[in-house]
């Protein structure tokens, strides 16, 4: 086990009550975090080689409107810091994605990494539901 995996072992041990985690192989932890504008978000910790990788699945490919969807997703990523959105290209996904180096790795920085993922989501998935997924929150709604 290197220093990254002990790291990464010590957040997820601490993490708060109502967080749930498991340890799906030797490189990767799966945590959910309790969430207001999404009920739970899902964040994957991967140590990889240099970095280690967070990535959340925000929510599926939108079924309307899907350039106003993308449109809003990149002007978000302008600003969103450390933070970046993109597409899980086996389903089309919609991500966030952020990098720690080994050198930079430390439990404030997975603080900061995944505290980012939970600003950004919980600021944006009411208006990718509305934007995206509209017609069905009209049906559902009524």
């Amino acid at each position: 086990m290197t220093k990254a995996h002990d790291v990464v072992d010590r957040w997820v041990a601490r993490m708060p009550a109502g967080t749930t985690s498991e340890r799906v192989h030797g490189d990767m932890w799966y945590v959910r975090i309790p969430g207001v504008a999404r009920s739970w978000i899902p964040v994957e910790i991967e140590v990889g080689e240099r970095t280690v990788k967070l990535t959340s699945h925000v929510i599926i490919e939108p079924e309307e409107n899907p350039e106003a969807v993308y449109a809003l997703l990149l002007r978000r990523n302008h600003k969103a810091g450390p933070v970046s959105y993109s597409i899980d290209g086996k389903e089309g996904v919609i991500c966030l994605v952020t990098r720690v180096s080994h050198d930079g790795l430390d439990e404030a920085a997975l603080d900061t990494g995944v505290g980012a993922i939970v600003q950004e989501t919980e600021e944006v998935f009411r208006s990718i539901l509305q934007i995206g997924f509209g017609s069905r929150l009209r049906t559902h709604g009524s």
